[in-house]
């Protein structure tokens, strides 16, 4: 592959809700800064419920079998190739390659070692599809010694590096993260805490829906002082940067604590204390890092959470919180695109993160490609 031809690439992002899985077929040529980026077409497929269930059960109980699960969505992921192909009059034969991240059942919590782990068997998409895989993104960073996350990171160096200024992205996903691209040198990543994560477990468990939707239950609630002094002297919160997390330690066991410790809070407060300790989260890591950006574009499926951004923009009221959308790409396909160009980068041999973002002793070249063999 030379980095002067156009490569087409169906990028595939499953965040930790596990509610639906982006995608986004990605038209690229050039390398490393220069490329030019388009998307060709885009859309969304929805997990099944049973599946969707599946995957949180897992993740909080680690009591069922490991590949089964695997399967099951190495299964549904091809089944979402195929169909996003065939509605969107796309043959196979066009595509160079599909980039899946897979879905995270685990990542470690501060320790390489520990490891990460995505399901959804890569052999099994490439046979279903007829078309070449790219995933396991994570790994050869791990190896390295860095924490393999964040990793979105290369694509917005690609997409919104700016020589004359710095750029900070803030994903609410599961997990809250921070790009920050500066002039001139390499850019800086890492986790800040929980985000979304812990908001949709009490809301599965306690109130028997996925989300708070625009996070009309976190207003009506009341941050209350003692919770919020306590989980904001969670250890995690002064690790020194780099770092990464998961919802191993900010996920259902962590809200399970939180019950048993505070049985006299309604759910309403216990999920705007949330808010403002993950607003907490980033303002510290921000503060740790010596950085003041003048905006934050979030993106995410945080950012719809009206509860969460007013507690960023009391956290941080000195800083403008604006849409990814501004930034000339649709916010909703930021992962699926970012997992289309690290698998470019793996077609160029290219490295695609970085120890300011990682921690890792070296810089990378993330993924490992796997052939149909059908």
């Amino acid at each position: 592959m030379t980095d002067n031809s156009s490569r087409l690439i169906l990028g595939m992002s499953s965040g930790t809700s596990a509610d639906s899985v982006d995608m986004a077929l990605v038209r690229i040529s050039g390398q490393g800064q220069q490329r030019e980026v388009s998307v060709e077409c885009s859309g969304e497929l929805t997990f099944a419920t049973e599946l969707q269930d599946a995957v949180h059960h897992f993740v909080a109980h680690y009591d069922q079998p490991l590949a089964q699960l695997d399967k099951k969505l190495a299964f549904f992921f091809g089944d979402c190739v195929n169909t996003f192909l065939e509605e969107n009059g796309v043959a196979v034969s066009e595509v160079d390659c599909v980039a899946s991240h897979g879905q995270t059942v685990f990542h470690h919590d501060g320790d390489p070692r520990q490891g990460s782990l995505q399901l959804g068997d890569l052999q099994t998409i490439a046979d279903r599809c007829r078309v070449s895989v790219i995933g396991d993104f994570r790994q050869a960073d791990l190896h390295a010694g860095g924490q393999g996350a964040p990793i979105s990171v290369f694509a917005d160096w690609v997409l919104h590096s700016d020589e004359e200024k710095e750029c900070a992205i803030l994903n609410l996903g599961g997990i809250a993260n921070i790009s920050y691209l500066r002039s001139g040198a390499p850019p800086l990543a890492w986790d800040c805490g929980p985000a979304n994560g812990p908001l949709d477990a009490l809301m599965r468990l306690k109130v028997g829906q996925h989300c708070d939707i625009d996070g009309k239950l976190a207003l009506s609630g009341t941050v209350s002082s003692e919770l919020y002094s306590s989980l904001i002297s969670n250890p995690y919160f002064s690790k020194k940067l780099p770092k990464s997390t998961g919802l191993e330690l900010f996920g259902s066991r962590w809200l399970a604590e939180i019950y048993d410790a505070h049985p006299q809070l309604s759910n309403e407060d216990i999920l705007a204390t949330l808010c403002a300790v993950v607003a907490y989260g980033v303002s510290s890591s921000l503060a740790s890092a010596s950085l003041s950006p003048s905006t934050i574009y979030l993106c995410g499926g945080g950012r719809h959470n009206r509860a969460l951004v007013k507690a960023l923009q009391s956290e941080m009221p000195g800083i403008v919180f604006s849409d990814y959308s501004q930034l000339g790409f649709d916010a909703d396909l930021r992962e699926a695109i970012a997992f289309a160009l690290l698998a470019d980068a793996k077609l160029l041999g290219e490295y695609s993160t970085w120890p300011s973002t990682t921690g890792a002793v070296k810089p990378c070249v993330l993924g490992n490609v796997v052939h149909s063999r059908t």
